[in-house]
């Protein structure tokens, strides 16, 4: 055996040597878990099927609501633009912009369920050593990251991913709903009989509409993006699993995300 040989082999020995701790902890039998172990398996479990349900019922109730404001939003303008009802459409600005209000309340269930979910899951996987539980994993890179700055489901990092562009085709639709009925409304403000205890109020329902819209419009956009009910729930959920359960960050970004 020539020099050459004799220091390949040493490298080898060397590197089964260093090996050899690892996979002996690796073969190492895993001690069998005590009662106690598979009661808080059996809890953990079904804490996250109850919040994979809710994700799921609380995504389903979210499109229901859209459809739900958008056929009771064209109701009004068709109502008010066939001159059955022409203070139907006074609903219409103030109707579009409390729809996004109840939409984004709904969306908020769903950013609860997943980051429980999330949490939920890294326990479990904790348990066992390994990861058998990879769902977050899975949203995190065919969704949008947790962690990154978003308004509802529009990732300002992935603008062009499904989620974002729906949700930004769901906003322009709701916006025309909104600007057919403000249109409307300008028009007709001045001829509309609207009062309360003879007071003339028809002037005031323009103006009262662009609050109302830009009042939520800013809030939703402060809730998102400042996010300060999420970052109670995330310092709330590392203190009840005591930190990210896997030891690492809560989420590492991906490179896509970077």
């Amino acid at each position: 055996m020539d020099t050459n040989d004799t220091a390949a082999a040493a490298d080898d020995t060397a590197a089964d040597t260093a090996a050899a701790p690892e996979a002996a902890e690796a073969a190492a039998p895993r001690p069998n878990p005590t009662p106690a172990d598979i009661e808080e398996l059996r809890l953990l479990a079904d804490q996250l099927t109850r919040m994979r349900g809710m994700l799921f019922g609380y995504s389903e109730r979210f499109f229901e609501r859209i459809r739900t404001w958008t056929l009771v939003s064209l109701a009004l303008l068709v109502l008010s633009n066939a001159n059955i009802a022409r203070e139907a459409v006074i609903g219409v600005p103030f109707l579009v912009p409390f729809a996004f209000l109840e939409t984004g309340y709904l969306f908020y269930y769903t950013v609860f369920a997943r980051r429980h979910a999330e949490y939920l899951e890294r326990a479990i996987n904790a348990r066992f050593g390994r990861d058998i539980l990879v769902a977050h994993r899975l949203e995190a890179a065919y969704f949008y990251q947790p962690d990154s700055a978003k308004i509802a489901a529009i990732s300002l990092r992935r603008p062009l991913g499904m989620m974002s562009v729906m949700t930004i085709g769901y906003t322009i639709g709701a916006a025309m709903l909104w600007i057919a009925g403000e249109g409307s409304l300008a028009s007709l403000a001045g001829v509309l009989h609207v009062g309360f205890f003879n007071w003339e109020l028809g002037g005031l329902l323009v103006p009262a509409s662009l609050v109302w819209t830009f009042g939520i419009v800013l809030y939703l956009a402060w809730t998102f993006l400042a996010r300060p009910d999420e970052k109670r729930l995330i310092a709330a959920l590392d203190a009840a699993y005591r930190g990210p359960a896997d030891g690492g960050p809560a989420q590492a970004a991906s490179p896509a995300d970077r």
